[in-house]
């Protein structure tokens, strides 16, 4: 079974990266900047999991593929949803 994988919001100034994948499969941990506008934040999580998943796969194709992923998605309006410490999401049924 696969570990969840962390995701972790710090800003990546000095590392010079909008989103950084730690591949261990012990502790998978994404890390994103959170000065991203939403649609890039969206294409850059898209991206580190594919680091993740396909650790063999060349960064040239983990680049596009995580752009079409992230634009198919926004293209369906997903979105990330900000809500207080104490709400609670709603139930889709």
């Amino acid at each position: 079974m696969a570990k969840t994988v962390k995701v972790i919001w710090r800003k990546l100034g000095r590392e010079r990266a909008w989103g950084q994948a730690t591949t261990d499969p012990a502790a998978p941990m994404i890390e994103i900047d959170p000065r991203l506008g939403a649609k890039r934040q969206l294409e850059v999580i898209c991206h580190e999991q594919l680091h993740i998943s396909l650790p063999g796969l060349p960064e040239s194709e983990v680049d596009r593929i995580g752009k079409d992923l992230g634009k198919i998605l926004w293209g369906q309006n997903y979105r990330r949803v900000l809500l207080d410490k104490n709400t609670h999401p709603p139930k889709i049924s």
